[in-house]
């Protein structure tokens, strides 16, 4: 069964946090790498990313790690893994849908749209996380939100892409 490498990586969340972490990411490692999901907490920046392609074998996540962590020095990696390469998650419904040109977007559905990836964010106030997944509808751009509360129990890029098939379908 193919397989997919993976990390989660922490960064400092500043202007172009996401794409400056991946590029350095890309340039350890020599491999195409693409962001899966996010997640925001305080001034804090987790990336999920997976490693390579289909087509071009790579090394195990644990040895990609290592040399992320000799040679970024603005980057942390949290975790490494390989996973089974699974069929879609089962869509998931979502009541809470925003229309990009007709409604007023939270901080972290702003966020989902400008880097074009699921986001989600802790919000200390609330105790409770907020997950947006952007989409598009009938040639509009919608974000679906899902918010789930307790700081244990976070989203995942499994909940992020169960919630795009829902909001596609």
């Amino acid at each position: 069964m193919p397989a997919t490498n993976k990390l989660r990586i922490s960064t400092t969340d500043a202007t172009n946090a996401l794409d400056i972490a991946c590029s350095e990411v890309e340039s350890a490692i020599g491999l195409p790498v693409q962001a899966e999901f996010q997640e925001i907490e305080g001034d804090c920046l987790i990336v999920e990313i997976r490693l390579g392609t289909d087509a071009v074998h790579s090394p195990p996540a644990s040895r990609l790690a290592y040399a992320i962590d000799k040679s970024v020095n603005d980057v942390e990696v949290l975790s490494a893994w390989s996973e089974p390469v699974l069929s879609t998650p089962a869509a998931k419904f979502c009541q809470d849908v925003l229309g990009a040109e007709h409604d007023d977007m939270p901080p972290t559905a702003l966020r989902a749209i400008e880097d074009e990836l699921p986001t989600a964010e802790w919000d200390r106030a609330a105790s409770s996380w907020h997950l947006a997944v952007p989409a598009e509808c009938r040639d509009h751009l919608i974000v679906g939100m899902l918010h789930r509360p307790g700081y244990t129990h976070r989203f995942t890029s499994v909940d992020a892409a169960a919630l795009r098939r829902g909001l596609a379908s």
